[in-house]
């Protein structure tokens, strides 16, 4: 038993009283974990509740490929697996050791008769949940639109690009450039056949000024076109991760709702069979 280990650095404790914290010592135990071992599975039936005496614990989830991704990191202090811990259903993220861990497990059972003398314990408990989801709320708020954050960060050039891949993508720059190039072939050709002053035909036929002019338009605006492109290319990798983050929460959620389905439809047919 925990009978020797202060409880009163732990935020989840911090409010109670030493009695109180010397029972709650007295029916928890202590539980060395090596660097890398796994603490417990998704999936895995509901268990105790865990506190981080020292060493630290990564919280982890699977992706769509099958791949963890870290949710959160939990120091000395901290707890986790107070989800199933609570609700009674399966542990909704796996946990395993970073670093030699020393942690403080809580039986549900105990814990429970615990709270029937102490229920200030469990308003310890929502206020840790609630500033948690607080944090992510913040954090969530804090998420800048991608689309800004590559604005912020763009320099002079890649701006100058975008907008002349903007303008040359317009139907007012095509419109302009039909113009400009008819107006240019109709004079040179009526100067050179008499129908206009001989003196307009300043580029007559194959009008290699004119070509000249639309090669060297063409290579600077594929260059413009080719940074535009890049940026767009970055937009879409960062707008790949969001969607990437938000079907992983999706799944996750996803899973939870199907266990608490499930267990449900036991108590559902537990009841019926009795």
């Amino acid at each position: 038993m925990v009978t020797d280990t202060p409880l009163s650095h732990i935020p989840i404790f911090r409010s109670l009283d030493p009695e109180a914290l010397g029972a709650l010592a007295a029916i928890m135990t202590r539980q060395q974990i090596p660097a890398n071992e796994m603490v417990f599975w998704i999936g895995d039936p509901a268990g105790p509740l865990y506190v981080v005496d020292s060493g630290q614990v990564a919280i982890t989830a699977p992706d769509e490929d099958g791949d963890h991704v870290l949710l959160e990191t939990v120091g000395p202090g901290g707890v986790f697996g107070e989800i199933s811990f609570l609700d009674g259903g399966p542990r909704s993220a796996t946990a395993r050791a970073v670093t030699d861990t020393v942690l403080l497990v809580l039986p549900r059972e105990a814990f429970h008769t615990f709270l029937l003398q102490r229920p200030d314990v469990s308003i310890g408990i929502l206020q840790i949940m609630g500033a948690r989801q607080r944090a992510s709320t913040a954090t969530i708020r804090g998420l800048k639109n991608p689309n800004a954050v590559i604005a912020e960060t763009a320099t002079i050039w890649q701006r100058v690009s975008d907008i002349i891949a903007a303008v040359a993508a317009s139907q007012a720059f095509t419109i302009i450039h039909v113009a400009w190039f008819g107006i240019w072939i109709l004079l040179n050709v009526a100067g050179a056949n008499g129908l206009l002053p001989e003196s307009l035909a300043f580029d007559p036929y194959p009008f290699g000024l004119l070509t000249l002019i639309v090669s060297l338009e063409a290579i600077f605006l594929s260059i413009f076109v080719l940074v535009s492109q890049n940026r767009q290319a970055e937009r879409d990798r960062i707008r790949t991760d969001l969607d990437h983050h938000v079907n992983v929460k999706a799944h996750l959620e996803l899973i939870n709702i199907i266990q608490r389905l499930e267990r449900i439809e036991q108590a559902v047919t537990g009841s019926r069979s009795q």
